[in-house]
């Protein structure tokens, strides 16, 4: 029996996922102007992540960026070792993950919020009496700054950081 275009579609996208899986597997190879390892970059180096992350209560398990193999705890299945630059490189992703994670919940929580605090201000302001010209006044102000606030929290967050992959490595 044929196959529909939703399965062909389907197993294509499992063959991508899979094949994604097993370049995350495979080592990646140091750029031919590599001279010194990066290990050997970060010996005598300190980072503050993780003095930064132990503030809120996350811990960084394993070696330091300046051992060449790196030893750590996971639960997740890998059947190799990295190099420290596989594991930084690995670590600035997922924190950039993280980062993208905690500012979304973090948005639709203030947005939440907001939306209540507005729908509040138009309660209040229906309530108040039409004479109280000054009460209506800064109602309608109040309103307004929190449509200000909504505004500002739905437009997008830029932050520049410095290339770690190019072209023809």
């Amino acid at each position: 029996m044929a196959k529909t275009p939703a399965e062909r579609t389907r197993e294509h996208r499992e063959r991508l996922i899979a094949k994604e899986r097993e370049k995350l597997l495979q080592p990646i190879p140091a750029p031919a102007y590599v001279q010194t390892p990066f290990h050997a970059f970060m010996e005598g180096r300190h980072v503050d992540f993780e003095e930064n992350l132990d503030a809120y209560g996350v811990q960084i398990s394993g070696t330091d960026l300046g051992e060449e193999v790196q030893k750590f705890e996971t639960e997740a299945p890998w059947d190799r070792s990295f190099t420290s630059l596989e594991r930084a490189r690995g670590m600035m992703g997922v924190f950039l993950d993280a980062a993208k994670e905690l500012a979304a919940l973090i948005n639709e929580y203030k947005l939440q919020e907001i939306e209540a605090a507005i729908d509040a201000a138009h309660e209040v302001s229906a309530d108040l009496p039409r004479g109280d010209v000054e009460a209506l006044k800064k109602s309608f102000a109040e309103i307004e700054r929190l449509k200000a606030i909504r505004s500002e929290l739905r437009k997008p967050m830029r932050h520049t950081l410095l290339s770690v992959d190019a072209k023809g490595e």
